[in-house]
Parts: C-alpha cells; sequence; structure tokens
C-alpha cells in the first residue's frame, strides 16, 4: 500500500471513530440548550477542523480510486438535496454548513467503496470502530457511576450521555455498533477481533440499559426482528423471544426508571410532532431550511403550547418529520432513494455468499434499521454520519472477507 493509499486510509477510520465526537459541536450554537459542555470552545475547533481535513482527503481519495455512478449518488444526493433548501429557507448560512456536513459524511462511504477492495482496509476499520465504541461506551459508563460532571449527570436525570449530545443519541449510536459487534461476534474466526467484539457488545449492552431510552430499547428489538426474519434460524427467533421479554420487563419494571424521564417529555413531544405536522404544511415543498424549525416554532405552534425558548421549539423529535419541515418533500424523496440504493446492492452483492458473512451483514443491517425505528420519535443529529458510513462499511463487508489477511 502505498503512502497516499494509507492516507486516505487513516483520513477514513477517523471518520469512524470520530462519531462520539459529534456531540462536542453544540459550543458553536449561540442559542443552544442549557447542557454543559465537556470539551473547550478550542478542543471543539481542533475536532472540526481534523474532521475537516479528513473529509478533504476521502474526497481526494475518491477521485483516485472512483466509486460506480449509483455509490456516488446514494452518499452525495442527501446532502446535496439541502442546499435548496437552505437557499429557500430562513437560515440559508445554517443550512449550508449542514449541507457541508453531510457531504463530508457521505464522501466518507465513495472513499471506502474504492479503498474497501485493498487488503485489510475493512478489516481496519472494523476494529477502529469497534474500539472507539467501546471505549466511548466505557466513557460513558464511567461518567454515569461516578456522577460526574454532576451537572450533566443532573441535567439528564441520570441518565447515560458519555460525550453525545443526550440520551438518545448515544442510544442511536449503540444500536448500529451492537449490530456491527454482534455480527462480528458471531463471524470472526480470529481470536483476538472476537474479543473486541464480545467487549463492545457487552459494554453497549450495559450502556444502552443506562440511556434509559425506552424507544431506544424497542428499536432494538425491532433490529433483532429484522436480523432473524433474514438469518431464519430457529435459535435467532428463540433468542429474540427471551431477550424480547427481559427488554418489557426492563422498560416496564427497571428500579428507579421513572426518575430518569421529566414527565413533561411525551407530552413534549406530542406539542413538538403537532407544530412539525404544522410546519411542513406550511412549506411542503423544500421546508423551512435546514435547522430553521425553531425560526418559525412561535407562530406555527399551538396556542397551548410552550414558548420559544422551551426546548421542545429546537426540533419536531422525529427525524422524519424535522427532514420534511426543514428541507421538504425534495429532501426526504433524496433520501429514501439514497437508502432504495443500498436495499438493492446489498442483496445483489450477497448472491452465493457463505451464510457466516449473510449473517455478518444482516446484523449490521439490523442495527442500521433499529437506527431508523429509533428515529421515528426522536432527532438524532448523528444519524447521517451513522446511515452513509454505515451502510458504506455494510457493502464493504458484504462484498470482502473480513478474516483476509493484510497485504
Amino acid at each position: 500500500m502505498t503512502f497516499p493509499d494509507r492516507a486516505v486510509v487513516a483520513a477514513i477510520v477517523f471518520m469512524y471513530v470520530a462519531i462520539p465526537l459529534y456531540g462536542t459541536f453544540e459550543v458553536f450554537d449561540p442559542v443552544r440548550l442549557p447542557i454543559p459542555a465537556l470539551v473547550s470552545l478550542p478542543g471543539a475547533v481542533a475536532i472540526a477542523l481534523a474532521m475537516l481535513a479528513a473529509a478533504a482527503i476521502c474526497t481526494w481519495g475518491a477521485f483516485r480510486r472512483p466509486a460506480p455512478r449509483r455509490i456516488v449518488l446514494a452518499q452525495l444526493l442527501a446532502g446535496a438535496a439541502i442546499v435548496p433548501a437552505a437557499l429557500l429557507g430562513f437560515d440559508p448560512a445554517t443550512g449550508f454548513e449542514l449541507a457541508l456536513i453531510v457531504l463530508a459524511m457521505g464522501i466518507v462511504g465513495v472513499a471506502l467503496y474504492g479503498y474497501s477492495a485493498l487488503p485489510g482496509v475493512t478489516r481496519t476499520i472494523v476494529v477502529a470502530w469497534l474500539a472507539s465504541a467501546a471505549v466511548a461506551a466505557g466513557v460513558a459508563l464511567a461518567m454515569i457511576l461516578s456522577r460526574n460532571p454532576a451537572a450533566l449527570y443532573a441535567y439528564n436525570n441520570g441518565r447515560a450521555v458519555g460525550t453525545f449530545l443526550n440520551p438518545n443519541e448515544l442510544a442511536a449510536y449503540l444500536l448500529v455498533v451492537l449490530g456491527l459487534a454482534a455480527g462480528v461476534t458471531g463471524y470472526t474466526r480470529n481470536l483476538p477481533l472476537r474479543v473486541l467484539a464480545g467487549v463492545t457488545l457487552v459494554t453497549g449492552l450495559l450502556v444502552l440499559g443506562a440511556t434509559y431510552s425506552r424507544w431506544g430499547v424497542l428499536s432494538a428489538l425491532a433490529g433483532l426482528a429484522f436480523f432473524a426474519l433474514l438469518a431464519g434460524s430457529r435459535r435467532i427467533w428463540i433468542g429474540l423471544g427471551v431477550v424480547a421479554v427481559l427488554a418489557g420487563a426492563l422498560i416496564v419494571a427497571a428500579p428507579g426508571e421513572a426518575e430518569h424521564h421529566d414527565p413533561r417529555d411525551d407530552t413534549s413531544r406530542i406539542v413538538a410532532w403537532t407544530t412539525g405536522v404544522r410546519t411542513w404544511l406550511a412549506f411542503p415543498l423544500t421546508g423551512v431550511g435546514p435547522l430553521a424549525f425553531r425560526r418559525t416554532y412561535d407562530v406555527l405552534r399551538p396556542p397551548e403550547a410552550p414558548g420559544g425558548e422551551a426546548p421542545v421549539a429546537f426540533d419536531p423529535h422525529s427525524l422524519p418529520l424535522a427532514y420534511l419541515d426543514e428541507s421538504g418533500l425534495v429532501g426526504l424523496i433524496a433520501l429514501l432513494w439514497c437508502w432504495s440504493v443500498y436495499v438493492r446492492e446489498i442483496p445483489r452483492v450477497l448472491r452465493g455468499a457463505d451464510p457466516r458473512r449473510r449473517a455478518l451483514v444482516y446484523a449490521l443491517a439490523g442495527g442500521l434499521v433499529a437506527l431508523n425505528v429509533h428515529v421515528l420519535v426522536n432527532t438524532i443529529s448523528i444519524y447521517f454520519a451513522l446511515a452513509l458510513q454505515g451502510l458504506a462499511l455494510a457493502l464493504a463487508l458484504a462484498q470482502r472477507d473480513l478474516d483476509a489477511p493484510a497485504a
């Protein structure tokens, strides 16, 4: 592997490892929620510059080893569709920034398609992502056990959050990572990699429980059901039944579960969804502009809803609804088309693959299905990083043997 190739691979790896750090960018928002910052403004600037440099190197790599046009469009169209919404929206500058961020996430997947053909690249990405996820989960667990920082612990009602914006963001991240970890545990014959995947799986499950995300647990069950449906194993269905019973008990009767949720959360979601529907009906084609929901909230909210300074005013608490509100039908159709490319491509590549490789890809796909169920009632800022980079890795795993030795 040449030095330019190594530089591109390192940039791709960094973009996967850095996903837990997106929450640090909250310090850039002048009207952000009162969430205690884990990283100072200079630290967040340094992280942003590192990501920008990595995305630039990935862009260079995408030209060096080009992907098919359908993959390029599938990775970049979601970001490109944000541009017209930004132009016509209430906050064009913020909209263009979001478009640039989503395009940067997408270019990682484009570069991965070309570089996954090199020996050991897919394996390196998997190892790095699992290791960084184990660290991120471990940090979140340590923070919740030590109740430190105290202000962050209090703000989130004792729920695990780690370096993410909120517990639901952490749960979304874990849903995808747990799918990958479960798949690797069942696939690989390499003992160190299996141990790493097992550690990530156990740690991730503990922290998912510590987020007290009820919808996150239900989303995990949906991902498991999807995996069981595709894998078609009786043992998996039996295991799914056991997990469902345990998850139901956790949701209904977990000790102290109620004290970790603000009773107003359920009613605030109803207000957010109502306002979200009103917003989309008022601006159906291109929306109000990326991240501009709060700019029209006071005008379009129901009379009984809280004012524009309340947390509910920041987003409609549903990613599909947020996408309709802020990018309109144009943006949502573009996003659905991006998914459709991989829905067709991955099964085509898996034809004739051995059952172990299919199970590996299905497990990661189950994690992505769980992510999409999770965002039905949550707006997740790292959705595009998880979805676009997760889909790209699923296709790479379908194409390559994870246990193949590096050159």
